[in-house]
């Protein structure tokens, strides 16, 4: 059983390897297979189609991302309302850049196969409304502690949300360093607008 998991897990990594370099369309269970050290007969021992995986691979890396993204705002309680956005954003900054697997949310976001795309595009927003719902919170509570001015919550919550977002999608082309000071500049504009 144990060599079984273990293979199991071996292909999952190696097919998100295969669809975040290739896309769903591009990806060949060969590939993937070579990848692991098995032959295609053995990939479908483990799971019955290049969908299965994909499937499994998206759903996973989802429950990680909701994970990380209720364990952040979780282990910032107890923080200034300031203190907690700095940690919220270099937290989520530190987590999605250079992963594999947001690389490959990121990228299938876009191009998703047509038998997920409305799973994924609801995720997708299932994960948005969460992450902004959260802040939203921080907000309230800032305005209710005198630490910001008194605005819509929901609205400045979602300024935040797409400030780091869009951030997160142009580190492709910056390295980890450069995206959090660059967030660290934009941090700062954001607080001198809704600070109290």
């Amino acid at each position: 059983m144990k060599d079984g998991t273990n293979t199991r897990d071996r292909i999952l990594q190696a097919a998100l390897e295969v669809f975040t370099h290739q896309g769903y369309e591009g990806a060949r269970m060969e590939k993937i297979a070579s990848m692991v050290g098995i032959n295609k007969a053995s990939l479908y021992f483990h799971f019955k189609s290049k969908e299965d995986i994909f499937r499994e691979l998206f759903h996973d890396i989802y429950e990680k991302y909701q994970n990380m993204l209720a364990t952040v705002i979780n282990e910032s309680e107890g923080l200034t309302c300031s203190e907690r956005l700095n940690m919220i954003y270099k937290r989520y900054l530190d987590y999605n850049l250079n992963n594999i697997e947001m690389s490959f949310w990121n990228r299938i976001y876009y191009a998703a196969p047509e038998f997920m795309r409305d799973d994924i595009i609801e995720v997708t927003g299932d994960s948005k409304t969460t992450f902004i719902n959260g802040i939203s919170i921080i907000m309230e509570e800032g305005i209710n502690k005198k630490e910001l001015k008194p605005m819509n919550p929901d609205s400045m919550a979602m300024t935040y949300y797409y400030v780091i977002t869009c951030i997160d999608l142009s580190s492709d082309l910056m390295n980890k360093e450069n995206a959090i000071h660059e967030m660290d500049q934009c941090f700062e504009v954001i607080w001198k607008g809704i600070k109290a």
